[in-house]
């Protein structure tokens, strides 16, 4: 058996077999015609010299299976069926029809076809290989890379290649876009914006009460306007996301912080529907942004001191002697402080446990999130529109996402959802209490 090559140069001529290889060869990783060490012009030439495990594995499959159904070469046991000789055949790999010369079976009844062969003859699976391996390299650019053990590196060509993973990436829009957050049971969610060149998004970050990540939603807008975030805060709920009952952790920015006050109450403690968590990192350089590196280095104990105090009460404390100190310092940064108090100390009010403390302090899983997609599409030079854009940002955070591992301290997160459920009930307790009265 033995498999042809098809290759095209850079002046796109027509098609025309160049050299057969032998099974033994193949194995071999020898490659008829081409000299060890010698530059190749053509990138295309070099690309269909490669010997993907794909094919070989292929090969092998054909091999094993007509010896489990015909047993060994030339033997006559009964009940077999029979070797039958070659005959020209095709397989889809990379897109196209790879020409091959299958083996022959056949018995009583007539030939019999090989279900390995049937199974390579179907073009969907070119489709799946080309996501999966692709991905590893993401931008088109560097698809000979990304490829190189899928048997689409023979005869390959780009154009076959984007409109796979045109299709591959639309499915993972849709994904994102329709899947239910219900069964992921959110109990958390990290927001922030990302831009990428002259192209931004708003994402969407969730913690499910089992501790594990979820990328649950993105929004594409210019700025993290309060429009745009609400947009996207209704589409998580449309998609099965809690009303209530919800710890979000931002960094501070005005147009996501508006358009949660709007949608969840948070300036009324009583019909508040959510908790929120500044981060502690930006709070913290937006304080020494206007002080001295004397004046920092003195408030720098009392800040921290204020998330890593035991309790409530010793959080008090120490935001109230923070208090003191930058009134002495500067009252800009007594302002920036005071502003965000009641977002700090509700690490506090919900009794966090230290591990989920600093966790949930800081946008660090988001920001760790958006560091992994300015990698994965930093190869791109230009988006054609914003479906390509989209495409290609949902189908890197899903895959993303498969890296994300479970919280520290996720056996706590039960008690967390009960210190929800009374913070953001405390209307009812209020009205229940007066009734019992």
């Amino acid at each position: 058996m033995s498999i042809q090559i098809y290759l095209a140069n850079k002046k796109r001529k027509p098609r025309r077999p160049v050299v057969a290889i032998s099974c033994q060869e193949l194995e071999a990783g020898q490659v008829p015609g081409f000299e060890p060490g010698v530059m190749i012009d053509s990138q295309h030439l070099l690309i269909s010299t490669l010997l993907p495990p794909a094919v070989k594995e292929f090969l092998a499959q054909c091999e094993r299976e007509v010896a489990s159904i015909c047993g060994k070469p030339h033997a006559r046991e009964e009940g077999l069926l029979s070797r039958w000789g070659t005959q020209a055949g095709s397989i889809y790999l990379g897109g196209q029809k790879v020409a091959v010369q299958k083996p022959r079976v056949r018995g009583s009844e007539g030939e019999h076809t090989l279900s390995t062969y049937e199974r390579f003859q179907d073009p969907a699976l070119f489709d799946q290989q080309v996501f999966q391996e692709g991905i590893r390299r993401v931008s088109q650019r560097d698809y000979e890379k990304g490829l190189p053990k899928i048997a689409a590196s023979f005869g390959m060509s780009k154009s076959k290649v984007s409109k796979s993973w045109v299709k591959a990436t639309e499915n993972q829009l849709e994904k994102l876009r329709t899947r239910s957050l219900k069964e992921f049971g959110i109990i958390a969610v990290f927001i922030d914006g990302k831009r990428f060149s002259k192209l931004g998004a708003i994402v969407a970050l969730g913690v499910g009460a089992d501790g594990r990540k979820h990328v649950i939603g993105l929004y594409q807008s210019s700025t993290e306007n309060s429009a745009a975030c609400r947009e996207l805060l209704d589409d998580l709920e449309r998609r099965g996301l809690p009303e209530s009952e919800l710890l979000f952790v931002v960094d501070g920015g005005s147009g996501l912080n508006k358009a949660l006050d709007e949608k969840y109450q948070l300036h009324d403690p009583k019909q508040s529907r959510a908790v929120r968590v500044r981060c502690h990192i930006h709070k913290w350089r937006n304080i020494t942004d206007v002080l001295t590196p004397k004046q920092s280095e003195e408030a720098s104990g009392l800040f921290w001191a204020i998330r890593e105090a035991r309790d409530l009460t010793q959080a008090l404390e120490c935001a109230a002697s923070l208090e003191q100190l930058l009134g002495k310092f500067n009252a800009s940064a007594l302002a920036s402080f005071l502003e965000a108090k009641n977002d700090l100390l509700a690490l506090h009010r919900l009794g966090l446990s230290a591990e989920l403390r600093k966790f949930f302090s800081t946008t660090n899983p988001i920001e760790s999130l958006n560091s992994l997609l300015e990698e994965d599409l930093r190869r791109v030079k230009r988006w054609q529109d914003s479906a390509h854009f989209q495409r290609w940002l949902a189908t890197a955070c899903l895959q993303n996402e498969k890296r994300m591992r479970r919280i520290r301290g996720f056996r706590s997160l039960p008690a967390v959802v009960v210190r929800l459920q009374s913070l953001c009930n405390q209307e009812k307790s209020v009205d229940k209490d007066t009734r019992a009265a």
